[in-house]
């Protein structure tokens, strides 16, 4: 990435958000390039004069860059999914002056996504060669071509090394592509509620997602329109998804709060329970906020995910790296038997590795909702 300010003349401070775009070509992985790149990204904190306080995080699956603070907008061609929801960071409980990911020592880096909705390139967003919105043409991307055109982002802010990678669910499988990726300027890894094999049941919950989408007639092979768009094939990908991330007992505690909607998608069933009218619900909020395409490529690059390779880059990392591997005992998006697998690999290896379990009753999505079971292990683990 180019056009930046020079790294020496760089000052940032929390909640600066700005956009890294360049004119030389990207390549990807499959051999297709994009001749114009931009990454939308937010910083927390300062950078300090060596540069070496640098946390690079990873959002999950339809995160954005936006992780603290508030954001009312973005730009015109992103504000039609920025809605309520997406106004306050995504991690704004943990980033902060003493918080879980303390602002007073450390510079955070957030980007959203190649292939997002959120100001990255992507489907959306329009193809320099063509003057139109790439949509169904915009190429198949993987994590490791999210993960290098990040690094070429931190490399354009004159970042050599970085203190740590951070990153939970799919940001953290992406968080240990760059581990495995860049062994050699990565200081620290916490992965949380993530895992280091694609599991089987991974794989049908995305492919399910992925026929939703594809299925409904509205779709046309990614070429829908921004009136017309595939939004109940969104809505059934997201409910698929949705299961995996609450726990039942806060599933059925939610859905307390839903009054019974009544049916409005040509559907002969009316929702008779509380928890299909939350599901609903939910899935509908989402449909407004994020991109089909742009789903269908990030969930088809979860689908591809795997570490060519692992133990020769392991052996490249520098003595003193650090993992820190964090699970949930009610999550079944990733089991904790995956992080036990992860941190088993490090052990395996002869890197040095923390496992710990958060005992939550929220599930999957504990890391979203309550930093004071993390911040004792994950500052601890920063600051060491």
């Amino acid at each position: 990435m180019s056009q930046l300010p020079d790294g020496d003349d760089l000052i940032f401070s929390k909640g600066t958000y700005q956009f890294a775009t360049s004119d030389k070509p990207f390549l990807l992985g499959n051999g297709e390039q994009l001749n114009h790149g931009e990454l939308a990204f937010e910083t927390y904190g300062t950078l300090n004069s060596n540069k070496d306080n640098v946390i690079l995080l990873f959002h999950a699956l339809s995160g954005s860059q936006h992780a603290a603070g508030y954001r009312e907008s973005v730009n015109e061609p992103v504000d039609r999914f920025w809605a309520d929801e997406c106004r306050t960071g995504w991690w704004d409980k943990f980033i902060g002056h003493q918080r879980v990911i303390d602002t007073s020592k450390y510079f955070v880096i957030c980007a959203n996504y190649l292939g997002g909705c959120y100001g990255s390139t992507g489907p959306n967003t329009i193809n320099p060669d063509s003057g139109k919105k790439y949509m169904g043409a915009f190429p198949c991307i993987s994590f490791q071509d999210i993960v290098r055109s990040q690094m070429e982002l931190i490399e354009s802010l004159g970042i050599k090394r970085l203190y740590a990678v951070v990153g939970a669910s799919l940001g953290g499988l992406l968080a240990l592509t760059t581990v495995f990726l860049y062994p050699e300027k990565v200081n620290k890894l916490a992965s949380i509620a993530s895992g280091i094999e694609l599991q089987p049941l991974q794989i049908i919950h995305n492919y399910e997602q992925i026929k939703a989408i594809e299925s409904d007639s509205l779709f046309k092979e990614g070429n829908y329109s921004e009136k017309d768009s595939p939004q109940l094939g969104l809505e059934l990908a997201r409910m698929i998804g949705h299961k995996t991330y609450v726990s039942l007992s806060m599933m059925a505690e939610r859905a307390k709060k839903n009054v019974l909607i009544q049916n409005d998608d040509n559907s002969s069933y009316s929702p008779t329970h509380q928890i299909e009218s939350y599901f609903k619900y939910q899935a509908s909020k989402f449909s407004q906020r994020f991109d089909a395409n742009s789903y269908l490529k990030i969930v088809s690059a979860w689908q591809k995910f795997s570490i060519e390779n692992k133990t020769e880059s392991a052996a490249k990392l520098s003595p003193d790296f650090r993992a820190l591997v964090i699970s949930i005992d009610t999550d079944v998006c990733f089991y904790p038997d995956e992080q036990k697998e992860l941190h088993n690999f490090f052990i395996k290896n002869h890197i040095i590795s923390e496992l710990h379990e958060v005992e939550s009753d929220k599930g999957h999505d504990s890391f979203l909702l309550e930093p004071e079971l993390y911040k004792p292990t994950l500052a601890a683990f920063l600051d060491k």
